[in-house]
């Protein structure tokens, strides 16, 4: 093999794997006569829309096995549509419960597509609409976006409109109101349409209405439906809905995956087939002059007809089904046409047009499909560059892959070194000019992230090499996209299953609906489904989300898989990189990315696709398999670790960093699961490493931390005698009784310090939150009732203003109550309601000794100082002396806004770890659905203390039962034996948004734990005994306060 051969031969890449976004492609190597009576049958079905005076034709389902030439089919179909004068749109469904918005949302993806050798369909429709008007010429201009668009020419358009067709304005004209808006040069007006198409509310009262638009939001199917009727006015189109094998399967394999039961899977299954069909039956009768395609694996369809409702599959005809290459001139047509264009660019000439494969080879095409043709030539290709040899390849059903493939390391290794310094070189002088700013603009940022994250991504499947072979990144989106990147995983060729892994980035520029309407337009592209771990959505934003609204949106996103991710100026620059550098197109490039990996190393794409290898991992138990297979480099070794546990399977020490702490735990676990010594074991093992803990012990079975064993267990590994020794000598264990003066009392002011955060605002009104929501009750302000509601207004208007002047003693503020300044709040009678919660705080202090009265003091700094030569300190919180709920809540809301303001003053700095902060029965304090005296603060610190090093540890027998933001803010999470059905369905939940499952986590023994670490799905291990002495009774009160006044 000379240069020449080797360097044509390497050019002959193919993409055989097509994705749906391909269609908007040029079809570019279309061969007629692979299936000439499907042709027959599409375009009779286009001529039978565009006959059509206001109907919609029978829809065709077109069938065939993977790699028939489906989506190939139907990007020539939306050529031949589009030359026919009419208009394409690709459906793909991915949730059956939200069908219409899946069609809207796909329509107006279509609409911003372009038409080859034009404009986008959406601006060729409104020159159609505007041809047919009547109206001035600057009107018909300020309608297609090409001039300034004021609400008196939109209404001269509509006027000129409905002159033609009446009824069209009367029942579509907001939706062609919103079609000008969205076409608009105008941020403001472009917005508005965003809104409408979104079916959302409007983002300002009256926005709508300034331009002939009611204020009520449509519905994703009445949009549709007018939609349909604008573009029937000027041409034909075709809807064509893919994707729906791979809701199917998923809805079979989810199910499967979960081990439910048999009925409820099948129940699930129904219910997503019958919603398919329903939803395809109805999108014929809402469309006009539409011809709707369904392009699905046989099998699909079978099940559609057998399963749904008869007069569904009734609306449709099959055309004949998709089949293999029954000619051998066709075959070799399907390889002459794509080598040609590969070679003429090198100006190679070969032999022959398919060369190395000799044209008689094709004689034995008749079992394979367009698909199995291009990977077995590429098989062939691959081989003879790997082993240098050139052989024409004369017949295709031989092995084609006689010389091994190398192997990642192998081929890292041949490459030259003056090509990596080379390539090196160019890296580095590309990431210093790249420019980090323009793709994080809310104008430029659906133009420019969506070029960089393929870049990234087609770069990351490189670099993976065979391991990369089953993944697949979408071609870029449209102009107006609802995703900026997708990354796909075929699980299953026969089924079409697929793990989607999704990217859209919202811009810090973007806030109130404009944020919102990307956040939810990227949640229906993606298919996003709590019933559904294989799919995946990551939102690419810096700054925090703002808005109530936009907040609790995200929240939910999140509760069904979804993400929000930064993306730092060191992962623009290498994405710009890597992005110039495949536009430079080198042969030699594909070398330097497997050598080197630079896609490996970016930030965004660690923390998404972590959990990618075990969706590739063979076995009934998938989802450890990434923990277990990735080695930690010789940095990653060096940094402080905890040994949690032994993997189940392999008995291998399972690590987790210090420093992962800070992003906090929950451990979700029952009785007789262990969790009690799981959390002791923790917390010494952080002692160890010189981490003190604050230990709330609301049952008595924390307090012998400090206790030894009088005899070594027998359940100790090796080591463990080692440890507890330097455990016990090192570290200082005091237990404390809040309001039990015969042990060692503790009190807290209900105030935070207010002066540690007036330099942040967000903190600030947070703290005031905090405060206010620990004062209410005490002040008798609960309920709905107006009295309660003007109290609550008072108190905390006046909590803000003596924060805003340092204070922070209870006394003081019953004192700025009592005496209300002039001009806090705009209330009638303020001063009275002011003086009533003054003695009513005032009679609590009598009432309650810890609210605000005396004792010690609880300061942050000494519960989490050691005593001199001790190397850490745990400062254990007996409850004893707080019986009911009410009194645990308010103590320990007090305790987290003292540990709010302290770690403000002591952030940890370069330490990995400040200190840590455990919670047992969790729910106690942040239940869901309901307020408690401690709730604000339990969220305050779940969100904001990672930033300064304290590391929040959750336990809890009840995962339903604990606030979604607490497991939402912990990327570690521990799974133990949970008993009730409904706890048991939560947790899974919860490790599926993991990426992985925990199915038998009801059968566990005491010991066994699935640990979820930050970007890696559960595995399940087993934890070790405690160092100290846990027997099997807790401590009597009489025991803990003895025990507190000793300590």
């Amino acid at each position: 093999m000379n240069d020449a051969e080797r360097a044509a031969l390497a050019a002959l890449r193919f993409d055989w794997a097509p994705v749906p976004d391909d269609v908007w492609r040029m079809p570019t190597f279309h061969v007629d006569g692979l299936h000439p009576g499907v042709v027959d049958a599409v375009l009779g079905g286009i001529d039978d829309a565009a006959a059509s005076a206001d109907g919609s034709p029978i829809g065709l389902v077109l069938e065939g096995q993977r790699g028939a030439g489906k989506t190939h089919l139907l990007g020539w179909l939306r050529q031949q549509v589009q030359a026919r004068g009419g208009y394409f749109f690709l459906v793909s469904l991915l949730s059956a419960r939200h069908f219409w918005v899946s069609v809207l949302a796909s329509m107006m993806d279509g609409l911003a597509r372009p038409v080859p050798d034009s404009e986008s369909q959406q601006r060729l429709l409104m020159r159609r609409l505007s041809a047919q008007v009547g109206a001035p010429r600057a009107v018909r201009r300020a309608f297609t976006g090409e001039s300034t668009l004021t609400k008196e020419t939109l209404d001269a358009f509509m006027d000129g409109l409905a002159a033609i067709d009446g009824y069209l304005v009367r029942t579509s004209g907001e939706t062609a109101r919103a079609l000008a808006l969205s076409a608009s040069q105008d941020v403001t007006q472009r917005e508005i349409a965003n809104s409408y198409f979104a079916c959302d509310e409007e983002g300002t009262p009256g926005e709508r209405a300034a331009w002939g638009i009611r204020r009520s939001p449509r519905s994703a199917e009445e949009v549709v439906q007018e939609l349909s009727r604008l573009l029937a006015l000027t041409g034909p189109a075709v809807v064509a809905v893919d994707q729906i094998d791979v809701l199917v399967a998923q809805s079979t394999v989810g199910t499967d995956q979960a081990r439910q039961a048999e009925e409820e899977a099948v129940r699930h299954q129904a219910m997503v087939i019958e919603g398919i069909a329903g939803g395809l039956m109805s999108l014929r009768e809402r469309t006009r002059r539409t011809l709707t395609v369904v392009a699905c694996l046989p099998a699909t369809w079978a099940q559609v007809q057998r399963k749904a409702t008869a007069t569904a599959s009734d609306r449709f005809r099959e055309a004949p089904w998709l089949q293999t290459i029954k000619s051998g001139d066709v075959a070799r047509e399907i390889i002459a046409r794509r080598f040609g264009p590969k070679f003429d660019r090198l100006g190679f000439v070969p032999p022959y047009p398919t060369w190395p494969v000799r044209p008689e080879a094709f004689e034995d095409t008749a079992e394979f499909t367009p698909r199995q043709l291009l990977i077995t030539v590429d098989t062939h290709v691959r081989a003879c560059l790997s082993s240098g040899s050139l052989r024409e390849l004369t017949r295709l059903a031989a092995p084609v892959n006689e010389t091994p493939t190398l192997s990642e390391e192998d081929s890292t290794s041949t490459v030259d070194a003056a090509l990596l310094y080379r390539y090196d070189s160019r890296f580095e002088a590309l990431k210093d000019t790249a420019d980090v700013a323009t793709p994080l603009e809310a104008d430029t940022e659906d133009s420019q992230i969506p070029r960089l994250l393929e870049a990234g991504l087609i770069a990351w499947v490189h670099e993976r090499g065979e391991r990369g072979a089953a993944f697949s990144v979408d071609p870029l989106p449209s102009e107006k996209p609802a995703l900026h990147a997708r990354l796909r995983l075929t699980l299953d060729e026969d089924r079409e299953d697929e793990v989607h892994w999704c990217f859209r980035a919202v811009s810090d520029q973007h806030h109130g609906n404009a944020a919102l309407n990307r956040l939810r337009r990227a949640d229906t592209a993606t298919g996003l489904d709590s019933m559904v771990t294989k799919r995946k959505l990551f939102v690419l934003r810096n700054e925090p989300w703002s808005g109530t609204k936009t907040q609790n949106e995200v929240e939910a996103v999140v509760e069904r898989g979804g993400r929000t991710l930064p993306l730092d100026q060191d992962d623009l620059r290498t994405l710009a990189s890597l992005r110039a550098l495949l536009d430079e197109g080198s042969a030699e490039l594909g070398q330097w990315l497997t050598a080197r990996r630079p896609a490996q190393q970016l930030s965004v794409l660690k923390a998404a696709l972590g959990d990618a290898d075990s969706w590739l991992s063979a076995g009934p138990e998938p989802s450890g398999s990434l923990a277990r297979t990735v080695v930690p480099s010789p940095d990653e070794s060096a940094r402080p670790a905890l040994v949690v546990g032994r993997d189940h399977t392999t008995g291998e020490s399972v690590r987790l960093g210090l420093e992962a702490l800070r992003k906090h735990t929950t451990i979700f676990a029952g009785s007789g699961s262990g969790k009690t010594v799981l959390i002791r074991r923790l917390v010494e093992e952080c002692a160890l490493q010189g981490v003190s803990s604050i230990v709330l012990d609301p049952n008595n079975d924390l307090a012998r931390l400090g206790d030894a064993w009088p005899e070594p267990p027998a359940q100790w590994g090796d080591g463990d005698a080692a440890s507890a020794a330097r455990y016990l000598d090192q570290t200082d264990v005091v237990v404390w009784t809040p309001r039990r003066e015969a042990g060692r009392p503790l009190s807290f002011q209900p105030l935070p310090d207010f002066g540690a955060t007036l330099d942040a605002p967000d903190e600030f009104a947070e703290a005031v939150e905090a405060a206010v929501a620990s004062l209410a009750p005490r002040a008798m302000l609960g309920g709905r009732a107006v009295k309660a509601h003007l109290g609550q207004a008072v108190l905390r208007r006046a909590v803000e203003h003596y924060g805003r002047r340092g204070g922070s003693s209870l006394r003081g503020l019953i004192d700025t109550l009592a005496d209300l300044p002039d001009g806090i709040i705009d209330i009638a009678d303020a001063g009275k309601i002011a003086a009533g919660l003054a003695q009513a705080l005032m009679a609590t202090m009598v009432n309650d000794p810890l609210f605000g009265g005396t004792g010690a003091p609880a300061d942050p700094g000494l519960l989490l100082t050691p005593a001199p030569g001790k190397k850490a300190r745990i400062s254990v919180i007996s409850l004893v002396g707080l019986p009911s709920d009410q009194a645990r809540q308010s103590f320990v809301n007090q305790l987290q806004m003292a540990l709010f303001a302290w770690i403000k003053k002591h952030p940890a700095a370069d330490r990995p770890l400040l200190g840590l902060f455990i919670m047992d029965e969790a729910q106690t304090f942040a239940p869901s659905g309901a307020i408690t005296a401690c709730t604000q603060s339990t969220l305050a610190l779940a969100s904001q203390a990672r930033k300064y090093g304290l590391g929040l540890m959750f336990a809890t027998q009840s995962p339903k039962g604990v606030h979604n933001r607490i497991p939402g803010n912990a990327s570690t999470q521990f799974y133990g034996l949970l008993n009730s059905p409904t706890q048991v369905e939560a947790a899974r939940q919860m490790a599926k948004a993991k990426g992985g499952d925990v199915p038998d986590v009801s059968r566990l023994s005491s010991g066994e734990f699935y640990l979820a670490a930050e970007g890696s799905a559960p595995r399940k291990l087993r934890t070790p005994l405690c160092l100290s002495y846990h027997p099997r009774s807790p401590l009597t009160d009489e025991e803990v306060i003895t025990r507190a006044s000793a300590s």
